[in-house]
């Protein structure tokens, strides 16, 4: 007898089902999409800040726009499955699906233990660990993937196809079931095809398996080369006061030479940002220097007309990463949708390059925002920050009330005691809740996040001090510990003793033998530590050449005894290759265990485990 999903493949009256099926999901997904907009819930003439009133002359209310988790319930086997990459060109003839298959109690449909497969149960009820998925073109019911096994409760599992489609966008229905077909789940998504670019310009997309962003273009020979950017919001004076100058002592040249890949030029506002001739010489001399192009639309991402002119100039340059609209939205209580009508236009004239925006609320309706993105960036500032009473306004902050720069943070708060003990705590958190929101909106691919490190000092401000060499590296490398895929930090030109940290971090983060586990590997999380006082960060990935190991120590003072970190395999041999920090790691008699005496204040090193 034949399974279901295998009789799918041969019947003309299930596939005239099939179809009618697909459309009618076709067009609840229409439905479901559109929705109207909530209001803000600030009284008239009371000014927010991510939705909380932050003057002394006003009272608090609630906010609104909290993103909440799914309720639990019973067993759901939540099927996602997406494309790798967020597009292919036309020219490119392999493409693969990334499918996830978790069974939880917050999203997705029923799912029940137990089934009947021919092959295993002989007539009795077997567990249900594997399901047969089937993935068709919705457009001809044409077979992508014909019915194969794949396992239940798995992450990441690859199948790839035959890319021969050039339609934009490619509509693709995916259907999972049970062996016997009484357990059924599917899923709708879209293929982007694009044609080659005909001119000097370059494309970029995002790597959905492991997060990170190539590029393509004469400045890579015309490859896929993947990108870990690791740099800073620019001042445009600084860029502009450095292009025709012969005597700086610090330019575009030794800007790069640092080891930054990326640059970010702060528009200095106006319907039209940059001066067309010195911006013209600015992206030539970015193009001939491989320093990649993070362009801000800050000021004008509302206004398309703007948005066109400013599209028109960019694209014809090899240099160009991505495209950057909204500085905290979210912070500002923009448009709910102003994100997304900015995103839609600017993939209308430039389907080539992604969209980021940077978010500075903890949760404050983050999926309304943030559905105006393919990149997300966090802004935590926590370190020098009185984050339960605000200097400048001279108000309590707490959940529902007052603005002290870090939204929602709890750094040396008395009320948190874990926050005094590791004021580091709110930048981990912020990076994990934004992936964590993602999961809970059901998102098939999570997008990218990426982090913003404060390297600035603005007396009078929310911050008393410059941040140290050693809490940047702490605040860098916790960042990518905890899945950030690039680094922008805020702002150059910075303190001088800083810059030397960032450029050593950026030679480090953004070489190839480091970017190949960051954005190519598996990544292990939160592992296990024994000593340290609770204060050792430590994450790793792993590949089939070894393991690289990041390790954050978050205490300011030096601790004595043994530090011991869980590693996720085995090291069958204990060479060491150290990229950055402190010497002194070993592996342990168990061959699964990274052992060190002692750790110094704040102390930070990345590291590769290779074996034989």
């Amino acid at each position: 007898m034949l399974s279901p999903i295998l009789f799918l493949c041969c019947s003309s009256t299930v596939v005239m089902i099939f179809a009618f099926v697909l459309q009618l999901l076709l067009g609840l997904e229409r439905v479901v999409s559109t929705s109207a907009e909530p209001p803000f819930n600030n009284p008239p003439g009371v000014d927010i800040w991510c939705g909380k009133a932050y003057r002394p002359t006003n009272s608090s209310f609630d906010p609104g726009g909290w993103l909440s988790p799914p309720p639990e319930g019973s067993n759901l086997l939540d099927l996602r499955v997406r494309p790798r990459h967020s597009f292919y060109l036309s020219s490119e003839t392999k493409a693969s699906f990334i499918v996830d298959t978790v069974v939880n109690g917050k999203y997705g449909t029923p799912y029940k233990n137990e089934t009947w497969d021919n092959a295993k149960s002989n007539g009795t009820s077997v567990p249900f660990t594997e399901m047969d998925l089937q993935i068709r073109d919705a457009t001809n019911q044409e077979i992508l993937l014909p019915a194969t096994r794949i396992p239940i409760n798995a992450t990441n599992i690859e199948i790839e196809f035959d890319l021969q489609k050039t339609r934009y966008p490619w509509t693709i229905w995916a259907f999972g079931a049970s062996p016997e077909g009484l357990q059924t789940y599917h899923k709708i998504l879209h293929i982007n095809v694009l044609p080659e670019r005909n001119d000097t310009g370059s494309v970029a997309r995002i790597d959905s398996l492991y997060g990170g962003i190539q590029t393509k273009s004469s400045l890579t020979g015309n490859t896929w080369k993947t990108i870990f950017p690791y740099s800073f919001y620019t001042s445009w004076d600084w860029i502009a006061s450095t292009i025709n100058n012969a005597s700086a002592t610090t330019n575009l040249q030794t800007f790069r030479d640092s080891g930054f890949n990326i640059i970010h030029p702060i528009p200095p506002g106006g319907t039209d940002p940059f001066n067309h001739t010195l911006f013209s010489e600015f992206l030539a001399l970015c193009d001939e220097l491989e320093l990649y192009v993070m362009y801000d639309m800050r000021h004008t991402y509302q206004n398309q007309s703007s948005i066109a002119t400013q599209l028109s100039y960019l694209q014809s340059h090899p240099s160009l990463l991505l495209y950057y609209t909204a500085d905290e939205p979210d912070g500002w209580c923009d448009p709910l949708n102003a994100t997304h009508l900015s995103n839609d236009y600017i993939k209308s004239l430039d389907p080539y390059h992604p969209v980021s925006l940077v978010l500075n609320c903890a949760n404050f309706y983050f999926d309304e925002y943030t559905s105006g993105a393919d990149i997300i960036l966090e802004d935590t500032y926590p370190i020098a920050a009185n984050t339960t009473f605000s200097p400048v306004y001279n108000t309590p902050c707490n959940a529902t009330y007052g603005d002290c720069g870090c939204d929602d943070c709890h750094a040396n708060d008395p009320a948190y005691p874990a926050y005094v003990h590791n004021p580091f705590l709110d930048i981990s958190d912020r990076v994990d809740n934004f992936y964590t929101y993602q999961n809970w909106l059901g998102r098939a691919a999570e997008k990218p996040v990426w982090g913003v490190p404060q390297a600035f000092w603005d007396q009078g401000s929310f911050w008393e001090r410059w941040p140290t060499p050693a809490e940047e590296a702490v605040m860098s490398v916790l960042r990518v510990n905890h899945g950030a895929k690039g680094i922008v930090s805020w702002d150059y030109p910075t303190n001088e003793t800083l810059e030397g940290t960032f450029s050593a971090l950026a030679t480090v983060l953004t070489h190839e033998n480091v970017t190949a586990y960051t954005l190519g590997a598996k990544r292990y999380g939160s592992l296990v530590t024994n000593g340290g006082d609770g204060l050792v960060d430590a994450t790793a990935w792993v590949d089939g050449n070894g393991v690289l190991v990041g390790l954050v120590y978050q205490g300011y003072e030096a601790v004595s005894g043994k530090v011991e970190v869980k590693l996720p395999v085995s090291a069958i041999q204990a060479d060491t290759f150290l990229f950055y920090g402190a010497t002194g790691w070993e592996i342990g008699a168990d061959g699964k265990t990274l052992v060190k005496s002692g750790l110094e204040a704040l102390e930070v090193t990345v590291l590769k485990i290779g074996w034989t």
